[in-house]
């Protein structure tokens, strides 16, 4: 589909979505298979006036009925054939979301650490949001896009819109396929693509030690911290990693490390974005200040939208730990609502979790505290590996050798995999079902 196909397609759906009810200045919900009529559908909803709401294709019923109540959707386009439902959920129609009339697209969170909430983006945050990101990268039109997020990840989101505002091109798959997606890298297809750790790991055992071509240009890893151990071997393969960090409250990334910048510095996320600032808080939480933040966030169903809570100053409080050295380069170090307090001793997860993932056989680890009435909490391990080649023995030994001894897991689980959302991130808190059910995690925000 050409870029005139797409404005044709999208103005013709447009019509047939103001026939079938869309309301202007309302939600609208599309979940379909990532495809050209996809695409054209969500661009239709933007020309109808509809703040558009992209859903992962492969939520349950469940999943889509909880994002209308949370967005009021008044109009839902699902598969197969783009086919519409109205105001089918309590409170569906005209609501709280027009008091934010710039507002034209929500993306859900990926509920990693409990129920997803519902960020609004205004056009100027995510052409704002291209626009730096094609600056870090040299995009231009010659670029060729392969899409393994979903439009309904911020990833995949902006992807699309950079690939407007560049004029490149987006190849498309059903869902992600590490198959389908190493042989558009071999015959030379794509020359750009996004991707989180999870999947980056599927594609290089793909490969299978195979050249991948010069016309690959860039592989963004973002979504989630991808272990040492795993960058080495992309690295090996010669594969052009961009190392980045962002999160959906950003529209995506914040600080992306070129190719070249990324191999030199070894697990930093590069600089901030051009017009993006970020700065130390307290505690050593990362706070971040720019356009590309999001205007609005929907804390669940049935809770009204607010602002994005931000200082006066405009500064959003992440989450994440991290610093940003001499040179501007920021490393992120963890989670701020994850470090753990044993004996009075600070464990930062992040460093555990490192520490176990190079060991060979381990594709991830998992640290958290578990409640205890002597020391407050002690750490306990979850570890993606193969368990007949990796042992909780084997990583308690490996542990002590590498760590002090307040820092060791003093309970480790080995499984075949860990929980994961659809983008692919650890549901954290189904970590602990892997640990002992009558175990309850500690309530974060």
């Amino acid at each position: 589909m050409t870029y005139r196909q797409l404005d044709t397609r999208a103005a013709a759906l447009a019509d047939g979505f103001q026939v079938r009810g869309a309301i202007p200045g309302g939600a609208a919900t599309l979940c379909a298979t990532p495809a050209p009529d996809a695409i054209a559908a969500l661009f239709a909803l933007w020309r109808a006036g509809c703040v558009a709401v992209p859903l992962h294709e492969r939520l349950t019923r469940s999943e889509i009925g909880y994002a209308r109540q949370t967005v009021k959707s008044s109009l839902h386009i699902d598969n197969p054939g783009l086919h519409s439902e109205l105001a089918a959920t309590p409170g569906a129609g005209p609501n709280d979301v027009q008091a934010f009339p710039d507002v034209i697209a929500f993306i859900l969170t990926s509920g990693s650490s409990g129920s997803p909430r519902a960020l609004g983006f205004t056009r100027d945050t995510l052409a704002a949001s291209a626009s730096a990101v094609a600056g870090r990268l040299g995009l231009s039109a010659d670029d060729r896009w392969g899409l393994c997020l979903s439009p309904g990840h911020i990833g995949g989101l902006s992807l699309i819109v950079r690939a407007v505002m560049t004029g490149a091109s987006v190849r498309l798959w059903p869902s992600f396929d590490a198959d389908a997606v190493v042989r558009a890298i071999l015959a030379e297809e794509v020359t750009h693509l996004a991707v989180v750790p999870v999947m980056l790991r599927r594609i290089l055992t793909e490969l299978a030690g195979a050249r991948i071509p010069p016309s690959l240009r860039c592989v963004l890893v973002g979504g989630a911290a991808a272990p040492r151990a795993l960058l080495d071997q992309a690295w090996a393969a010669a594969m052009p990693l961009a190392t980045t960090w962002g999160m959906t409250e950003t529209a995506s990334q914040v600080a992306t490390a070129s190719p070249a910048l990324a191999r030199r510095h070894p697990g930093t996320a590069g600089r901030p974005l051009r017009g993006i600032e970020v700065r130390t808080g307290p505690g050593g939480a990362l706070q971040v200040r720019g356009p590309t933040l999001a205007s609005v966030v929907i804390r669940g169903a049935g809770v009204p939208p607010e602002p994005l809570p931000t200082d006066p100053e405009g500064w959003f409080a992440t989450r994440d730990l991290g610093h940003i050295d001499a040179d501007g380069l920021v490393w992120i170090e963890g989670r701020a609502d994850a470090i753990i307090v044993s004996g009075g001793l600070n464990v930062s997860p992040g460093e555990v979790e490192r520490a176990i993932e190079a060991m060979p056989g381990v594709r991830e680890a998992v640290v958290l505290g578990l409640p205890d009435e002597e020391w407050g909490e002690t750490v306990a391990a979850v570890v993606e590996a193969d368990p007949a080649a990796v042992t909780p023995a084997d990583v308690d030994r490996h542990c002590r050798k590498h760590l002090v001894r307040g820092r060791c897991p003093t309970r480790t689980v080995v499984v075949d995999a860990l929980p994961r959302t659809w983008t692919g991130k650890v549901m954290r808190y189904r970590v602990l079902e892997h640990l002992e059910p009558a175990v309850q995690p500690r309530k974060t925000t």
